[in-house]
């Protein structure tokens, strides 16, 4: 093995070790981001004493690095039996609306800026925080848009709509996000952070597909109903053709 290969392998191995580091970190802000933004919104309309008192879950490994006992602790019930479905549907529309929705916004600026791309550390983790806050999009419209419980099921019980209102509604902008993501943000991310290493920008392609078509998109297959099941299905099966279609060719610049 030469020197120089030796320098590729070592520089692929730092670059994927930060990519670990920073999916596990972006994540977790994105998710307190929008639990936060729930619980936030409920004290600010007088449903709870204290913004900050969220259900944290158990000191274990499976929640420290998936976070998925972390819940916003508002009490629904309590809020739809005052007559108050208006406050709940706001506190529901909160989380991915407020609380990933301004990540989402701050993370596609600076990521444009050439203050931020000469600094490839900073535009990782821009980048990675994007990615979470689209997914954070994608694993409620249109994954669980259907579903009988859950942020959307507040929205259209609080406002009294359909399902189908909140996808005509919400559908489009999300639907954007995800091809600006896949077309516009990726590629350039591609370009900027592996120029040389064809390798690298494939597993870049591929780990980002998984992330949003199957970590986020898998969302709807645990006890969302029968609807949100098919579509976390067909988000998994989508996987292949959106690697395709984003397959780096030989030369970024091509």
């Amino acid at each position: 093995m030469t020197a120089a290969v030796k320098r590729t392998l070592a520089g692929q191995t730092r670059f994927w070790l930060w990519c670990i580091a920073l999916i596990w970190v972006t994540h977790s802000v994105a998710y307190f981001a929008h639990e936060y933004a729930h619980s936030g919104s409920a004290w600010l309309l007088g449903y709870k004493s204290n913004p900050l008192a969220i259900e944290y879950g158990r000191f274990n490994l499976a929640n420290v690095v998936t976070l998925r006992q972390v819940d916003e602790n508002v009490d629904y019930g309590t809020i739809f039996a005052q007559g108050h479905g208006w406050a709940a549907a706001g506190i529901a529309f909160a989380g991915a609306g407020i609380g990933n929705g301004l990540l989402y916004l701050m993370s596609r600026l600076l990521l444009r800026r050439q203050s931020i791309r000469h600094r490839k550390p900073v535009f990782l983790c821009l980048f990675w925080l994007c990615l979470m806050c689209v997914g954070n999009f994608y694993d409620y419209v249109p994954i669980r848009t259907f579903a009988s419980h859950g942020d959307i099921a507040h929205i259209t019980q609080g406002l009294r709509v359909s399902p189908w209102l909140v996808l005509a509604v919400l559908g489009y902008p999300i639907a954007w996000a995800m091809w600006h993501f896949f077309a516009r943000i990726l590629p350039d991310a591609l370009q900027l952070l592996a120029p040389d290493l064809r390798s690298q920008r494939v597993a870049l392609v591929i780990v980002c597909t998984i992330l949003i078509f199957g970590y986020y998109g898998v969302s709807g297959l645990f006890g969302y109903g029968e609807v949100s099941h098919a579509l976390s299905g067909i988000s998994v099966l989508a996987i292949p053709g959106v690697i395709a279609a984003c397959w780096p060719s030989a030369s970024p610049h091509a």
